[in-house]
């Protein structure tokens, strides 16, 4: 299993190299809004942060949804484990790498370009005046920005967070293709079975947490789950009040033990006082 994650400003660039790539390499591709329908099962609509107009609100307002951005972070990420436990696959959207870090097959790619190279192209792709193409993008840009720091606190420009970088008005579409069909077919990206173990002990671990926010006896636990698949053991690592406590470990028992493949269930809890 390997994956490539295509992050973009406002061209269409991303799209066309998605589908380049796929051509090539036989791999499906799967976008944002495959994504947020996967995680419906998971209850990501609840979030409420599934819609685009969202990221327009303030940062004030966005600040204030930490419980919210837990829980959709944890839903999106569950489905994009579902589409890689599936096979190969080309993600085509913003910021999926951010979720997939502990997956070593993963390619991570940014497209950009000079701002009169984008100018250029939102007015051929969508017949705006430059005036319009020049508030399309800044507005991206700021919807962009907004969101990724809400999500990850991060400037998803950064380089540093990508291993490839494309600029496309000197690189087209057909070399990035090349280049990066290339470079996912190498030895330092090869998937194996590690790899693949290494997946499934992500998803299981990540099932198990939405298992525990879906939930309402043990919705909103602050605990941290790691996973071995092919034992079927869990490792629960969290706090609990010192009122409870009992109640609250026997809980998270009886739900993460309804899950598939789950034979074993290790509690770490520290518990704490109202007042410590």
């Amino acid at each position: 299993m390997s994956i490539i994650t295509i992050s973009r400003g406002s061209l269409s660039a991303s799209v066309m190299l998605a589908e380049k790539v796929s051509e090539r390499l036989k791999w499906a591709v799967v976008t944002r809004e495959d994504v947020l329908r996967a995680a419906e099962k998971y209850g990501i609509k609840e979030t409420g942060l599934g819609e685009l107009s969202f990221i327009e609100k303030s940062p004030g307002i966005l600040d204030k949804m930490g419980d919210r951005k837990k829980h959709y972070l944890l839903c999106f990420q569950t489905a994009l484990f579902d589409f890689a436990l599936k096979g190969d696959f080309i993600y085509n959207g913003h910021l999926a790498q951010f979720l997939l870090t502990k997956i070593p097959s993963v390619v991570r790619v940014l497209l950009t370009a000079p701002d009169e190279f984008r100018i250029s192209s939102v007015m051929k792709e969508s017949g705006k005046s430059r005036g319009e193409a020049i508030s399309h993008i800044k507005l991206t840009d700021e919807r962009r920005q907004k969101w990724s720091h809400f999500l990850y606190g991060v400037n998803w420009k950064d380089p540093a967070f990508y291993d490839l970088v494309f600029n496309i008005e000197r690189i087209s579409i057909d070399l990035a293709a090349d280049i990066l069909a290339d470079v996912i077919s190498s030895e330092e990206f090869k998937s194996g079975k590690e790899t693949e173990q290494v997946l499934r002990n992500l998803h299981l671990a990540s099932l198990a947490k939405v298992s525990l926010q879906q939930s309402p006896r043990t919705r909103g636990s602050d605990v941290e789950i790691e996973a071995d698949s092919a034992s079927g053991s869990l490792t629960v690592t969290g706090s609990c009040p010192r009122v409870g406590a009992g109640m609250w470990e026997n809980d998270i028992r009886t739900v993460l033990s309804k899950l598939e493949g789950v034979k074993t269930i290790k509690v770490e809890k520290s518990v704490v006082g109202y007042y410590e």
